[in-house]
């Protein structure tokens, strides 16, 4: 898809938001001039990129549906110009003195704090999402499923501190049980978590995405603990995993220094170039299996210094491996 059809699917979610009778299909074929066919992908667009749609009430007599957004995840994609903002300020100097005058110069001053209120950061979030739905961005290597339409779910639990419920799937038992749960955000790992807490503790904990159906947002808001930091949390670990950080010393050959130089492998490190061409990383963080699992992929190329416990874990995980697939081999 082109990219100017990015811009229509803004216009139209926009729209869809902004309206409060909603748009109907044949609305949408009319301001856009598309096919039906057309009208009805830019509306699943819309849903996949910023959350689900929702029916409006009308008129007795007015059998078609009318679909509208409700969703905090538009917002930063919401720009007003300064041409725009100019012209609404003109029109209210127009007006002369009276109540009509003040009102409109107030929402003049609103609209220009609000488009002042979006980071850089923000927008490329919002951004990120419409253009992988377009096909002009994807995430690279393999991923969890989730079910559909989970991501924009949590991400406006997130932002408007309302709490979710939801099926979970338990490692444990195999069953499915209901959980209601105060987001509090994301983890990407090699699996996708949900940070959060309930009611039953002040701890926040992980449930993975992938084990997660039937997720709602519910009217029920919270207020979210002042003293959490995402970024502090997800610190304390290599991953996702949560366990007492421990001081990590990694040696890398001359051949793959380049590579490690260029790569974060936790957010504390420190790096330090050798005089032979090797490179020497430092990091503070928990998750000793997933460091693991992550070092197999630099080979031989890499030698875990510190701490002794993680270079024998490593040794036993790659052990057990060979061991696996050399009985795989011998039966064949």
């Amino acid at each position: 898809m082109r990219y100017e059809h990015v811009t229509e699917i803004v216009r139209l979610a926009i729209d869809l938001q902004g309206r409060p009778g909603g748009l109907t299909i044949a609305e949408i074929e009319e301001r856009f001039s598309v096919s039906r066919r057309t009208a009805e992908r830019m509306r699943d667009a819309v849903e996949a990129a910023f959350g689900p749609l929702e029916t409006v009430d009308t008129d007795i007599g007015d059998r078609r549906i009318h679909w509208r957004l409700q969703s905090r995840a538009l917002h930063p994609l919401i720009q007003v110009s300064p041409e725009e903002l100019a012209d609404l300020e003109a029109a209210a100097n127009g007006l002369g003195r009276g109540d009509l005058a003040k009102r409109v110069g107030g929402l003049v001053v609103k609209l220009r704090a609000a488009s002042r209120r979006h980071s850089p950061e923000e927008f490329d979030t919002a951004l990120e999402a419409l253009m992988e739905v377009e096909g002009l961005a994807m995430r690279a290597g393999p991923r969890e499923s989730l079910e559909e339409g989970l991501l924009s779910l949590v991400r406006e639990a997130v932002t408007t501190h309302h709490k979710l419920d939801f099926k979970y799937l338990s490692r444990g038992t195999g069953r499915r049980n209901r959980q209601r749960v105060w987001p509090y955000g994301v983890l990407y790992g090699n699996r996708a978590f949900l940070v959060g807490r309930t009611d039953r503790g002040n701890e926040p904990r992980l449930w993975r995405l992938g084990n997660i159906s039937e997720a709602r947002i519910t009217d029920e808001a919270f207020e979210r603990d002042p003293a959490f930091d995402l970024r502090r949390y997800a610190e304390r670990s290599f991953g996702t995993f949560q366990e007492e950080p421990f001081d990590v010393v990694l040696h890398f050959d001359a051949d793959a220094a380049r590579d490690a130089k260029a790569f974060q492998f936790h957010p504390s490190q420190t790096i330090t170039e050798n005089s032979d061409g090797s490179l020497r990383v430092l990091f503070r963080a928990g998750g000793a299996d997933e460091i693991c699992w992550h070092l197999v992929t630099w080979g031989r190329s890499v030698t875990i210094l510190e701490p002794f416990s993680l270079r024998q874990r490593l040794a036993e995980i790659c052990a057990s491996l060979a061991t696996h697939h050399r009985h795989r081999l011998s039966r064949r």
